[in-house]
């Protein structure tokens, strides 16, 4: 039987865009020669995973270098303290102390520029700390999996984690930040107050801090200084920025006022409507003045709905959408009742839709208004998220709507996603629309998982939609596609952990499998073999490892691959292994020997070495516990003694006969 467990765990030195992190040269450790292979690093009796520990799956935290643009508003002159002035002087004394401090807050609030501060000036070493971010890859969350080099300060973001941590989780934290403390080792760990709560957070209550954002007029006008618009910080003393002075919204909501401020094209009211998210406008239009024969109001603010998901898609598209959502709230929106309503064009106007040709558009001259339109939809029924993202994301995957117009579908809701910190969306998108649009699913959560802002969310997205025993085939594909594409090729070890995990449920000989590691094989072969030889190394061999053998066995790239692995003795004895342990099951018995038959092809035709593979595949058929796998030398081709399985067998019979032969002496 294959062992279908999931991905062990493999040191290796790193490699990959994420990697490698430099390891400061300090009294305390030197840096390693590359390609060391280092173990769990000792902290004061404590293991932690050592710096460059690389995993080609099972849990692990992934390490990615702090970039230097990202320290720019935490330099001495731009950094803008937050407003609760004795909660910040707390976190800085707890992290000095303690080693550790957890700031919670809403994300929004400017959490990782506090958390780069606190670390920029932790301790009293002569050198800077190494800032490194932290991106999990654990099904749950535990300390011992956490790096712990000197020198360095972490930021390890725990507002979205798979599982609840155990009660030990709390004890665990304090523990790893008392043993850094001596080492000038800090770690700084980013949370929510909903999500920070259970019996590990009891633990961590003397080490937890209350974040709040900086004010939000300063931050605004230093954005503006930044961005070149000196001039323009002088409409924020104007009256009509009052309100907004007087609310004191957090970092992400001043950021977006910097924005709109910078991109106005004149100095009206128009910028704080916008910022307010048109809020007067919208609520006008979800009132509208009922008179005979208008759209009833449920139906015109369906359409005012529908056309915000798709600002600029076709009319049909947009109606298809409004009479979606109705049908959700058990409307009826059979032949009758909409040959009985209002007519198209009245229900388009009635919703302030201006039609364009065969489309319909929100008005232009209110900036970002459909997206407002969607975040208002969102805020103001909280109660009612589960049944939005269903019916947003069951528009986008309706055959009656167009791909173009599903495509807008879908990028608002990654948007909307990214704006409200609405995970979920995410996992709807990966759950509903790979049925009917895998395509565009992939092409979409490709583009969010290397977007900066949700970039980690959706990698994690990834990631854990894997863990579960036995997730849908549909979603092992779309895993697979994306890991196998653009994510493959930008992130290739972030890819690699999470195809191991795909291929744990995949098929034997699955396309989709077999072109991704095509893919790998031909732009990162030195990650594809660092993960195999990893895979290999185990015995058994698990069931990812031989799929992914076996997927890289179905291509010409790959095939080049494996062999170029055997020239070492270790090496040669995991490809024979692998193809032994393929054979012996009968769950790939039939796929392997039908790839096995295209390599004996393949040689006959010169394409695959002939030499080196009958030396390699005697080694696979020689001992006698695979003769079940001999059926292919029972041929009645006259010729078969002549051809390469021919030769594979003379080959597997004489070193039978030779080590039975030593075994007797």
């Amino acid at each position: 039987m294959i062992d279908n467990s999931p991905p062990a765990a493999a040191v290796d030195g790193p490699s990959g865009q994420d990697m490698p992190l430099p390891i400061a040269s300090t009294p305390h450790q030197a840096s390693p020669a590359p390609g060391t292979r280092v173990q769990t690093v000792a902290a004061h009796g404590v293991g932690y995973q050592a710096e460059n520990q690389h995993f080609y799956g099972g849990d692990f935290v992934r390490q990615q270098l702090v970039q230097p643009a990202d320290l720019v508003a935490c330099s001495d002159d731009l950094f803008i303290m937050p407003r609760d002035a004795e909660s910040w002087q707390t976190a800085q004394s707890l992290l000095k102390d303690h080693g550790v401090v957890i700031l919670c807050a809403p994300e929004g609030t400017g959490r990782r520029t506090a958390a780069l501060r606190l670390l920029t000036t932790a301790g009293s070493r002569p050198l800077p700390l190494t800032l490194v971010d932290l991106e999990p890859e654990w099904s749950k969350p535990d300390t011992t999996k956490l790096p712990a080099s000197a020198g360095h300060g972490y930021v390890l973001d725990l507002s979205d984690v798979p599982q609840r941590p155990g009660p030990g989780f709390g004890q665990g934290l304090r523990k790893y930040g008392s043993d850094g403390t001596e080492d000038a080792r800090y770690l700084v760990v980013l949370t929510t107050p909903d999500e920070w709560q259970g019996a590990w957070s009891e633990e961590t209550r003397h080490i937890t801090v209350a974040h709040s954002s900086p004010d939000a007029q300063p931050l605004v006008r230093q954005e503006l200084r930044l961005l070149g618009a000196e001039e323009r910080t002088t409409w924020l003393d104007q009256d009509a920025y009052k309100d907004i002075w007087s609310s004191n919204p957090p970092v992400q909501e001043a950021r977006r006022l910097t924005h709109i401020v910078y991109q106005a094209k004149t100095n009206d009211h128009s910028v704080v409507d916008e910022f307010l998210g048109w809020t007067t406008h919208i609520n006008n239009l979800l009132t509208p003045k009922q008179g005979p024969g208008e759209p009833e109001l449920i139906s015109t603010r369906a359409t005012i709905w529908a056309g915000a998901l798709l600002d600029g898609g076709r009319k049909r598209s947009v109606l298809h959408a409004a009479d979606a959502l109705l049908k959700r709230l058990d409307l009826p929106r059979d032949p009758k009742n909409v040959l009985a309503d209002p007519t198209s064009s009245h229900r388009l106007k009635a919703a302030s839709l201006t039609p364009q040709g065969d489309r319909s558009f929100h008005p232009v001259d209110k900036h970002d208004l459909a997206s407002a339109i969607l975040r208002h939809l969102w805020e103001e029924f909280p109660t009612q998220r589960k049944l939005l993202r269903s019916w947003a994301v069951s528009v986008a995957a309706h055959p009656d709507v167009p791909e173009d117009d599903a495509r807008i579908a879908v990028y608002t809701l990654l948007e909307l996603s990214k704006e409200l910190h609405d995970n979920d969306i995410i996992d709807s998108i990966g759950s509903e629309l790979v049925g009917r649009r895998l395509s565009l699913a992939v092409e979409a959560l490709t583009s969010a998982a290397l977007d900066p802002a949700l970039g980690k969310y959706v990698r994690g997205r990834l990631y854990r939609w894997m863990l579960p025993k036995e997730p849908s085939p549909a979603i092992v594909d779309l895993v697979t596609r994306i890991c196998g594409g653009e994510l493959a090729t930008h992130q290739p070890s972030i890819a690699m952990t999470r195809l191991a995990r795909a291929a744990v449920h995949a098929p034997f000989l699955s396309a989709p499998m077999v072109d991704a590691f095509r893919h790998l094989a031909q732009i990162n072969q030195a990650e594809v073999t660092k993960a195999l030889q990893v895979w290999l190394a185990e015995e058994p061999v698990k069931r990812h490892g031989l799929v992914a053998f076996l997927s890289l066995a179905a291509t010409d790239e790959g095939a080049q691959l494996l062999l170029g692995m055997t020239n070492s003795s270790a090496g040669r004895q995991r490809f024979a292994s692998a193809w032994q342990q393929l054979l012996q099951d009968d769950a790939s018995r039939n796929a392997v020997d039908e790839q096995l038959d295209k390599w004996g092809s393949k040689v006959e035709n010169g394409v695959l070495p002939s030499a080196q593979l009958i030396d390699l595949m005697a080694d696979v058929y020689e001992p006698k516990v695979h003769r079940t796998s001999l059926r292919r030398f029972f041929a009645k081709d006259p010729d078969f003694q002549d051809s390469f399985w021919g030769e594979v067998l003379e080959q597997a019979i004489i070193r039978s006969r030779e080590r039975e032969k030593a075994s007797a002496e």
